[in-house]
Formats: C-alpha cells, sequence, structure tokens
C-alpha cells in the first residue's frame, strides 16, 4: 500500500491509496490528520502506516475525522490534540 502526506488548509493528513475496480487509478483516503505537525505526519507515513494490517487501516480509514487531529508519541501511541 502507498501512503502520502497531503497539506491542507486543515493540518498536514496522512493519505492511504487503495485500489478499485470502478476507477482505473484508485482512490486516496485520509487515515489521519497532525494539524501543524508535519513531522509527525511523515513519521507516520515512513514508519507506521507500512506496519499496519488492512484491517487497521480500513478500520482508520471509516474513523477518520477531519476535526481531529493527532500528536504521535511513538510508532504505537498517538493522542489527540487539544483545540486552541
Amino acid at each position: 500500500m502507498q501512503f502520502q502526506v497531503k497539506n491542507t488548509p486543515n493540518g498536514y493528513v496522512v493519505e492511504a491509496f487503495t485500489p478499485s475496480m470502478d476507477s482505473p487509478g484508485g482512490y486516496w483516503h485520509p487515515l489521519r490528520n497532525f494539524g501543524d505537525r508535519q513531522g509527525d505526519a511523515i513519521a507516520f507515513r515512513d514508519f507506521d502506516a507500512p506496519l499496519l494490517p488492512d484491517a487497521h487501516i480500513r478500520a482508520l480509514i471509516k474513523a477518520y475525522n477531519p476535526e481531529t487531529k493527532y500528536i504521535r508519541v511513538n510508532g504505537q501511541k498517538f493522542i489527540k490534540q487539544r483545540p486552541r
């Protein structure tokens, strides 16, 4: 699976590419929003996301909320950022 960091007005979002039967290329799905924490987004993309099983990635896609922003503590622990 491929992952990317997308810089959006709402923050740095890590997305996963999933192939699709109805689209020749597939789709990019958001997984987690890291707000202004670009380094956390890059670390999640490069180190954490590739190790996740497909079922976990599907769960992140389904549960994605663009308003919820995360802080990466380590590869296993993420905490929600408090709204400013």
